[in-house]
């Protein structure tokens, strides 16, 4: 008996010590700094509370005359937010915060949006950068912030102003950044642009010009990372009926520092897009152990496959290869595509493909994949900055592309390291 009992304690105690390095190993494998999470994991987050601001200068009044798709998109931001999150709020912004009692009544508030019932404060000007800090005084870990707004610099194109405010609104940005850094969390904002029915008057300068034709205004997300990516993913912030119609651009940031890809979010495939005749893969699909290359072949081509789901970054940008270097100079990017068919593919729910080829038959030993930090094309494309007392193109908005700069040289300056988004080096151990 006394046996049968030592034996059972000793079973019992390496049980024990078992489930307690498996507890331990499963610590250290979530602990794993800036490496990206494999592609399928699901993020886990407590609900927040989400504030939408919807700014109500005189200036806005055209979007909300008409049955427009600005209405469409606010009523699905407010309808989805209520039904999912902790608690919804909705105020009015200007020179100042202001709800009123048809900010509580979520369901019929876009019913009863009009130029007059957005009448509250002071509407005949406002200060977007005023507006940002009064918004991020109010955002905390716990909280999400959306603004909705034309996002007009009030300035004139005369030098230094303009400079002078893209510089504010840094300056505002870095605080809530460097106040998340010092509590340990990461700062993120979401940047939409969203096409609308507009009919009313155009403010060029002083000068009201009416206007009966589409307009562009901007949905901003602020927050904790971890909390506007769920809000990202949760609010469908798509083009589309269900999800924020309208919506034309997005540009995601985070003061996250550079991501370290490694094998649970990256493959190299070796079936397809391959002109060698053989690329013989390390086990982590990742490196590679020998080519095996095709001297009638002028150069050597391949390509990588990225999982991408969790990547805090608009997948449009993703695909834009101009948004890419690779070194060393032998190698270039051919395309990006999130097209391609492959096996490889089902380790990745939504996967892209990088074609990579060598200028000629010089072969380098590794190759690095970096993913630049910069303002997406768009931005430009959508800004212009004279005062001609005329309506400027429908998808321009007046230096939108400085207060966008202003927003992006704050997560610039505050990250840490390489400014990168990220890093993939790949391995070749040899050529034959």
């Amino acid at each position: 008996m006394a046996r049968k009992l030592l034996a059972l304690l000793v079973v019992l105690a390496i049980v024990g010590l078992a489930v307690y390095f498996v507890g331990q190993g499963t610590t250290r494998e979530e602990d794993h700094g800036h490496f990206l999470p494999a592609d399928t994991a699901t993020m886990k987050t407590s609900k927040p509370v989400v504030r939408i601001y919807m700014e109500n200068s005189g200036s806005m009044n055209g979007y909300v005359t008409t049955n427009s798709q600005f209405k469409n998109a606010l009523g699905h931001l407010i309808t989805k937010a209520d039904g999912f999150y902790a608690g919804t709020e909705l105020h009015f912004i200007n020179q100042g915060i202001y709800h009123t009692p048809m900010c509580d009544d979520l369901d019929n508030f876009v019913l009863n949006l009009n130029p007059a019932s957005m009448q509250v404060g002071n509407t005949s000007s406002t200060d977007i950068n005023k507006i940002f800090k009064m918004i991020l005084d109010r955002t905390s870990k716990d909280t999400v912030s959306v603004l909705v707004s034309d996002c007009m610099y009030d300035v004139d194109n005369v030098g230094n102003l303009l400079s002078a405010a893209a510089s504010s609104t840094t300056g505002t940005f870095m605080k809530s950044i460097r106040k998340a850094q010092e509590a340990k969390e990461e700062f993120a904002c979401i940047i939409m642009q969203c096409m609308s029915e507009f009919s009313g008057n155009y403010y060029e300068g002083n000068q009201a010009i009416p206007c009966n034709s589409e307009r562009p205004y901007y949905v901003i997300v602020m927050g904790n990372k971890k909390q506007v990516m769920d809000f990202n993913n949760h609010m469908e912030l798509v083009d589309t009926s269900t999800g924020l119609p309208g919506m034309k651009h997005k540009y995601m940031l985070s003061s996250e520092p550079t991501w370290l890809l490694d094998h649970m979010t990256a493959r190299t495939y070796t079936s397809h897009f391959t002109n060698a005749l053989r690329i013989q893969a390390h086990h982590d699909g990742l490196n590679i152990r020998k080519v095996t290359t095709d001297h009638d072949q002028l150069n050597l081509k391949f390509a990588v496959g990225l999982g991408v789901s969790q990547l805090f970054v608009d997948g449009t940008y993703l695909l834009d290869k101009d948004n890419y270097t690779i070194s060393p100079s032998q190698y270039q990017l051919v395309d990006v595509t999130d097209k391609a068919k492959f096996t490889e593919c089902d380790f990745f729910r939504h996967p892209i493909c990088l074609q990579l080829r060598t200028t000629g038959q010089e072969y380098a030993p590794q190759v690095t994949i970096s993913l630049k930090n910069q303002i997406p094309a768009w931005v430009k494309e959508c800004s212009y900055n004279e005062r001609k007392a005329t309506l400027p193109p429908a998808h321009q908005s007046y230096a939108i592309y400085e207060m966008i700069e202003g927003i992006y040289g704050a997560f610039y300056n505050t990250k840490e390291g390489s400014k990168d988004l990220f890093q993939l080096p790949i391995h070749i151990d040899g050529y034959e």
